[in-house]
């Protein structure tokens, strides 16, 4: 061996120690299963997050969901109504909702590629509309025999929670039996004779698109929903259940860096969790939920743009959307605080210098939407209180750092 050679393979190995060395000390950017300390932090967050916040709480709200259309159905077969059974159903539509308002920290992913939060959650209620549609025997009739596959006839902004929501509940309480066992006498409805039966007809179809719509939520996120949801979503009502990689939203999450995924690393998935996700709904409940109705002045001003104002749930539907932004932060649905491999923990353990600050907006805006439901007043019936307005600024403090907290881990 000349020593130029020799030279050359004493090189070579003196590289080939270092980098068992700086192997052994974790110090390679890629070290084990090609990711790095940080990278695995945030994978561990997200296979933590996955299941513990979005499959619970969409599985949850398949749950609700179809126990209320089973209820409606069993009401609309009764030639009588009782007080008890209307407010059996009002129990449910509640808890469903709350399942609901607590996704949407989550929204990205199938509810918006497949337009399901618009068809299941718009607001205002066209009253007008609805009255048209109840008062068309023909309309009723279709609904009575066909349910959901008839939902067409009846307008888009009818539909939803806020559709079933108007026949349920009226100025924040149970609907009356006498009422639903007689003639509506809303004043959208004048000279327009609907019966409590044709409400009922209406809200039992409702409620059977409703239920639909969150299977597919279900199915299409969770690879292991329930199977005969699957066989209904898929080959009896042919909804979309898995994107164009023939993923799931679930699985397109979980499988971040791999052929197939739309997620390239875990610092990008976890940064559209926060954006995409967190971010949306905080801007949303600040500036949309609450700011339109509540900036008189504004140009963008409706005072009629509430959410929930039959049941008078505004505060609490608003509550549900920062919580579902906790759970999401913090690994699990029904947490407060964080599991240890969650985001939130994740900012405080990798040297995020707000985390602290972060944790602290979180809280302050929760408890600035209890303050809200502990003024006494529905946001329906004083939009422009000062409790809206604080809300509106502590929410917006949450939304500002949530997206600096994304910007951080983007640039890992």
């Amino acid at each position: 061996m000349n020593h130029k050679m020799n030279k050359t393979v004493k090189l070579l190995g003196a590289l080939a120690i270092a980098c068992l060395t700086l192997a052994s000390c974790n110090k390679d950017p890629k070290a084990e299963g090609g990711l790095t300390d940080q990278e695995k932090a945030l994978k561990a967050a997200v296979e933590t997050y996955v299941p513990g916040v979005i499959y619970k709480i969409y599985g949850n709200l398949a749950d609700e969901t179809e126990t209320l259309c089973e209820q409606l159905a069993a009401l609309k077969a009764k030639d009588t109504y009782t007080q008890a059974d209307i407010d059996q159903i009002c129990t449910t539509f509640l808890s469903a909702r709350k399942w609901w308002e607590q996704s949407e920290a989550f929204l990205y992913g199938a509810a918006t590629a497949y337009g399901i939060d618009p068809h299941i959650d718009s607001w205002p209620l066209d009253k007008d509309k609805l009255a048209k549609s109840l008062s068309n025997a023909e309309t009723i009739a279709d609904l009575d025999e066909n349910g959901a596959d008839a939902i067409d006839q009846v307008g888009a902004a009818s539909l939803g929670f806020h559709g079933i929501e108007f026949i349920i509940f009226r100025d924040g309480a149970n609907r009356k039996a006498a009422a639903l066992n007689g003639v509506e006498d809303d004043e959208a409805f004048a000279g327009r004779s609907v019966t409590g039966k044709s409400e009922v007809i209406f809200a039992a179809a409702v409620a059977e698109d409703l239920r639909n719509y969150c299977f597919e939520l279900q199915v299409a996120w969770d690879p292991e929903a329930d199977k005969e949801r699957v066989a209904l979503v898929e080959d009896e009502l042919e909804m979309n259940t898995v994107m164009d990689s023939g993923l799931t939203y679930g699985e397109n999450l979980l499988q971040t860096g791999n052929a197939g995924s739309t997620y390239r690393s875990w610092p990008e998935a976890v940064s559209n969790i926060l954006v995409a996700g967190c971010s949306n709904i905080c801007n949303e409940v600040a500036n949309t939920k609450i700011g339109t109705a509540h900036y008189v002045n504004s140009k963008d001003y409706d005072p009629d743009y509430i959410e929930s104002p039959y049941s008078k749930k505004s505060y609490q539907d608003f509550k549900d959307n920062i919580l579902s932004i906790q759970y999401s932060l913090y690994g699990g649905q029904g947490l407060d605080t964080p599991v240890k491999s969650s985001i939130m923990q994740f900012l405080k353990e990798n040297g995020w210098a707000k985390a602290g600050s972060m944790e602290t907006a979180l809280k302050e805006a929760v408890a600035s939407l209890d303050a809200c439901l502990a003024s006494g007043k529905a946001f329906v019936d004083d939009p422009t209180a000062t409790v809206a307005e604080t809300a509106i600024v502590k929410i917006n403090a949450l939304d500002g750092l949530l997206n600096e907290a994304a910007d951080w881990i983007s640039k890992l």
